[in-house]
């Protein structure tokens, strides 16, 4: 008899019971799942399993204006609710490529954005792309460090690779990526994933401006009913243990890009080396912005992860991320002028030459953990400010740097 499954609903109830037997099994991630749990039954609609509905645009001068803000909201990648709703209604492309939706959502703990995606709602047919899942876990070979258990870091080629099969996707299918709620802080770094790893031409990549209520609202199909964990494929698990070669392709397609390093991601000694030059007085060639909150960048504000170090590297500038979004909805960007202005006022200048005129060309983007500081990549790329190839993600971000003891570190500017 193979293994019994069970499904998200009811392990929700599993869960909020507290039973003395029921405790004395779970682990600390279940903690992360009853807080989803929680949140979804607090909000979730009770429809039949697998049912597809459709709405009608509200007509409320709240949601008219909202939606007229997502409208106005450019970049090269972005697209507003209404396109992404008109492209869902054409499944395939004259080249037979299709059109697929991802829901790139993540969440701090404790809400698990896998376990709202299972119960619901979604956009139908649409993938989950868990980034905590499909990072190499800490003691892989490309995250070796155990000691500092260093999350959702960049998923190796072959393992990226593999997923895309798994979810069905190959290099010439175009991505939609979406958030399933305003709130969401971090489905830009699932954006990012999908750009940054060589399999897609990153211009097959797109970002949906607005969450699952604005499509709704807007007349776009929304899926509702449970997904069943180990019998669903659009909630696979990633297997780690493959062979580490130089094969970049998948078993059945073979990446846009062949991979040439990691030049999208920093790590701890490329930024060493940028403090290190700003330190000098040496002509560096890149500079850090850093996600977080001024708080915590100037260490006023306590580190949410246990036995950090408050402050910032020295020479870094401070662009909170969520100065760049509607403060609405997060799941929208400000307009694009807005965007430059906050990255030019904090200390990124435009470059004065195409090398650059003394201005830093390199942008390294940090954050906490590697998540939102994926949207000042997006931001920047998106508002012509730097382009993709000037910008990367410091993927340690700050649980490595400052929970190092021997890492350069300041409070002031």
């Amino acid at each position: 008899m193979g293994p019994k499954y069970i499904t998200p609903s009811a392990l929700c109830a599993l869960l909020l019971g507290g039973s003395s037997s029921t405790s004395a099994f779970l682990s600390s991630s279940s903690v992360a799942f009853r807080s989803s749990c929680r949140h979804l039954q607090q909000n979730r609609h009770s429809p039949s399993p697998q049912q597809v509905t459709r709405h009608n645009c509200r007509s409320s001068s709240s949601s008219t204006s909202s939606l007229a803000m997502s409208s106005s909201i450019t970049g090269n990648h972005l697209v507003t609710i209404q396109q992404a709703i008109e492209i869902h209604k054409k499944s395939n492309n004259d080249d037979g490529s299709k059109n697929i939706f991802i829901d790139g959502s993540w969440h701090m703990p404790p809400r698990v954005a896998r376990a709202e995606f299972a119960l619901g709602p979604r956009i139908p047919n649409a993938r989950f792309l868990d980034i905590d899942d499909l990072g190499p876990p800490p003691g892989h070979p490309a995250n070796p460090n155990e000691s500092k258990n260093l999350p959702h870091m960049k998923p190796t080629p072959e393992t990226f690779a593999r997923a895309m099969d798994r979810m069905s996707i190959a290099p010439n299918d175009t991505l939609y990526v979406y958030a399933a709620t305003k709130n969401c802080i971090g489905y830009h770094r699932a954006y990012w994933t999908l750009s940054n790893c060589g399999y897609h031409d990153p211009e097959k990549v797109k970002l949906v401006q607005g969450s699952l209520d604005a499509w709704e609202e807007c007349g776009g199909e929304i899926e509702r009913g449970e997904l069943i964990e180990g019998e669903d494929e659009r909630l696979f698990r990633t297997n780690h243990d493959y062979d580490d070669g130089d094969d970049d392709a998948s078993a059945k397609y073979t990446c846009w890009r062949k991979y040439d390093g990691d030049s999208v991601v920093a790590d701890m000694e490329r930024v060493l080396t940028v403090v290190e030059n700003n330190k000098n007085g040496s002509a560096a060639d890149a500079i850090v912005v850093d996600a977080r909150s001024s708080g915590r960048f100037f260490g006023t504000e306590p580190e949410p992860r246990p036995g950090l170090r408050g402050g910032h590297m020295p020479g870094a500038v401070n662009v909170p991320f969520f100065t760049l979004l509607d403060p609405n909805d997060m799941t929208k960007f400000r307009p694009m002028e807005e965007v430059r202005d906050i990255f030019v006022e904090a200390g990124i200048a435009p470059l004065l030459s195409e090398e650059g005129g003394g201005v830093p060309r390199k942008v390294i983007c940090s954050c906490g953990s590697g998540v939102t500081a994926a949207a000042l990549a997006v931001g920047l790329e998106e508002c012509g400010l730097r382009t993709k190839e000037d910008i990367s993600i410091y993927d340690g971000s700050w649980i490595d740097w400052g929970g190092d003891d021997d890492t350069p570190i300041v409070t002031t500017d």
